[in-house]
């Protein structure tokens, strides 16, 4: 009886998953399509590997994201139980960082180096910029860190930033700031994992020969997102020049869509070239789409150049004929998405529950959203906030509640220090204090600052002074009525 690990495979998944992987080195580049298993292809190959006697300790398998390696994971050891304990599977950054923290004598940091995410990285842009005083409006502290990545990415330290202008000269100043502020916090940023450990392994020979030494097998899945410093950590690790290693990738260049993040797909061409004696695979049957899709999809992907172009075959049939509407807006786009999906719903064609609608941005689900609300039907988000439950788009509404309603306390307490006014939560309780003694909401003491009914509230109302509200604005103090509102 077969292994649950190879059941359920086409002929051709079942002959990938289990190539030979004995003797001289291998190599294996699949060149699969969308929907065609090649995760699971991937993740099948390394429990047959554990399960015929690869020790699970010499494999290393690298993902793009932790909830990828996490299933990967799961799934392993669901097939084979605790053989598997001991292999190295996570992302590239978090298999970097485990080799940086046991090779950290190597390194200008040590063992105990923080990460710095995206929110740690800015702030600390933004602190070079000011104490250098550059304008952060010629060098805005996002783009400045994009070009940062992109340099790290490229593997380019601060010496190598290229230079052909006296923004970039300054960019190159900015970036040796900040990287020396990375070393004196015991700090790396994400890419900084990658270039360290391309440098790790670049000038220090024997701990790269351990490494290799240490693993026999490495496999790569979504080869297509992989960018430049990540091609050359493979490359390194898999030299051919050493007998029973084997490297096994797979990826579809037409689903690479992180090039704004350093991906190159073209790591897919230039591996056949640096590994002449690849092993080349197709996967191509799809089982997620019909054949209408795939050929839709197939004549709009086949327009891109540099590419290996693909037949796709549905293993779910030809599938229904596919419908374009051209609406003259994005009004008119909205309402005919929710009119035809009421209209399969009243011919009882389909049940609500059976639709999904996608978008590009999160910008468009407003008026989706929006039409939805017009039919009076039911719906979900899905990954995202609502458009009217997003904090931003709360404040104005908030804002605008306030000026048809200034007794609204819920939408002043949201807005009363946006923009930030210095108004903190006892600056707060003292004006309740004074709208609940003057019988008043605290929307209308903050109006009668200004004009004849401040006036009548003084006659009416005299604050004792260790009552009195009190911000940088200043409102009330006192007996006095200040006329400078907040």
């Amino acid at each position: 009886m077969k292994p649950e690990y190879l059941r359920n495979l086409s002929q051709k998944q079942l002959e990938i998953v289990t190539a030979d992987f004995g003797g001289s080195f291998l190599i294996h580049d699949i060149l699969a399509g969308p929907g065609s298993g090649k995760t699971s292809v991937l993740t099948r190959r390394i429990a047959h590997l554990i399960d015929k006697g690869v020790p699970a300790y010499k494999i290393m398998a690298l993902t793009f994201t932790n909830k990828a390696s996490r299933e990967m994971e799961n799934r392993i050891s669901k097939w084979i139980g605790k053989k598997s304990d001991g292999i190295w599977l996570g992302t590239f950054h978090a298999i970097c960082g485990r080799i940086l923290r046991r090779e950290a004598d190597h390194l200008p940091i040590d063992a105990n180096f923080v990460i710095y995410d995206a929110d740690d990285q800015l702030a600390l842009i933004k602190r070079v910029i000011q104490e250098n005083t550059y304008n952060s409006k010629d060098y805005p502290p996002r783009q400045v860190l994009a070009r940062i990545s992109n340099a790290k990415n490229d593997l380019l330290g601060p010496d190598d930033y290229p230079m052909q202008n006296y923004r970039d000269e300054t960019i190159k100043k900015i970036y040796a700031a900040y990287q020396q502020y990375l070393v004196t916090s015991n700090a790396m940023d994400f890419d900084d994992m990658l270039l360290y450990s391309v440098n790790l392994f670049m000038t220090q020979p024997e701990i790269l020969n351990k490494y290799i030494r240490r693993f026999n097998h490495i496999l790569v899945d979504e080869f297509q997102d992989t960018n430049k410093a990540q091609y050359v950590i493979i490359k390194l690790l898999s030299p051919n020049n050493y007998d029973n290693h084997s490297i096994f990738v797979v990826g579809d260049e037409d689903q690479s869509i992180y090039s704004w993040r350093g991906a190159d797909s073209y790591n897919m061409q230039r591996f056949l070239k640096d590994f002449p004696n690849a092993n080349e695979k197709e996967l191509l049957e799809n089982y997620r789409s019909t054949q209408i899709i795939l050929e839709v999809a197939m004549a709009v992907i086949n327009k891109n150049t540099n590419r290996r172009k693909k037949k796709l075959v549905s293993m779910r049939g030809e599938g229904e004929p596919i419908i374009i509407y051209e609406a003259p807006d994005d009004i008119d786009e909205a309402a005919y998405v929710v009119d035809t999906i009421s209209q399969l719903v009243k011919q009882e064609q389909a049940s609500e529950s059976d639709f999904a609608i996608m978008y590009r941005t999160n910008a468009q689900s407003r008026l989706l959203e929006e039409a939805f609300r017009r039919t009076n039907k039911s719906y979900r988000l899905v990954g995202a906030q609502r458009f009217y439950g997003r904090r931003e788009v709360k404040d104005i509404i908030a804002f605008l509640r306030l000026i048809y309603n200034p007794k609204d306390e819920v939408s002043l307490n949201r807005v009363i220090n946006l923009p930030s006014r210095g108004i903190g939560a006892v600056t707060l309780e003292k004006l309740q204090t004074c709208a609940q003694r003057a019988g008043l909401s605290s929307g209308e003491v903050l109006l009668s600052l200004n004009g004849d009914r401040g006036a009548a509230l003084k006659k009416s109302w005299v604050l004792p002074r260790s009552d009195c509200v009190h911000s940088a604005s200043c409102w009330w103090i006192g007996e006095k009525v200040h006329t400078s509102s907040p």
